[in-house]
């Protein structure tokens, strides 16, 4: 249930990560159920001049959050690759070109290939076209020590073998030493 704005305790480093969020920095926020998470999240959303949108790995997910779905989002299918990323339509071109800043909740379930496909898409399509996730500022929400990327028993070996582990944070738009994915 949302508490209003009036009755949220603002921390320390609830400040600090709402500064840094509003500066334009890429940003991790992270910590245990029940530390204020969503409350953060929610709070940076409703009060930004910003505009943020709102994604997150799965349909459950992005309700909690009043957000949709990555896949919606980007019309990917379940087999996307950033070999295979969808046709886009004119109507998302001026979409993705417009974007400032994507908020991902439960990053944690985020699988490295997908967030490598959404950095393919967006460095061809959004607002600084090359640059990582097209110069979009990346906000991601999420506990590692919940729940893991969903890895099927037929991707398992194809993943193994292109990623150090699953997780997002193995995602190649990390490495320095990565160019623009085809």
């Amino acid at each position: 249930e949302r508490q209003p704005a009036e009755e949220i305790t603002i921390t320390d480093g609830f400040t600090r990560a709402i500064d840094a969020i509003e500066r334009g920095e890429n940003v991790f926020i992270t910590g245990r159920a029940g530390t204020g998470k969503s409350t953060l999240l929610r709070y940076f959303r409703d009060t930004t001049k910003k505009r943020p949108v709102v994604l997150a790995p799965t349909g459950v997910a992005a309700v909690n959050v009043g957000g949709q779905t990555i896949h919606s989002f980007f019309g990917f299918g379940p087999d996307v690759t950033t070999g295979r990323l969808p046709r886009v339509q004119p109507k998302d071109i001026k979409k993705y070109a417009a974007l400032q800043t994507i908020v991902i909740d439960e990053i944690s379930m985020v699988r490295a290939d997908l967030l490598d496909c959404m950095n393919a898409l967006l460095q061809k399509h959004g607002p600084k076209k090359g640059r990582p996730f097209g110069g979009v500022q990346m906000v991601f929400f999420g506990d590692l020590y919940q729940l893991p990327p969903v890895v099927t028993s037929e991707a398992r070996e194809a993943l193994a073998s292109q990623y150090a582990t699953p997780y997002f944070f193995s995602a190649r738009v990390f490495d320095p030493q990565q160019t623009l994915l085809n």
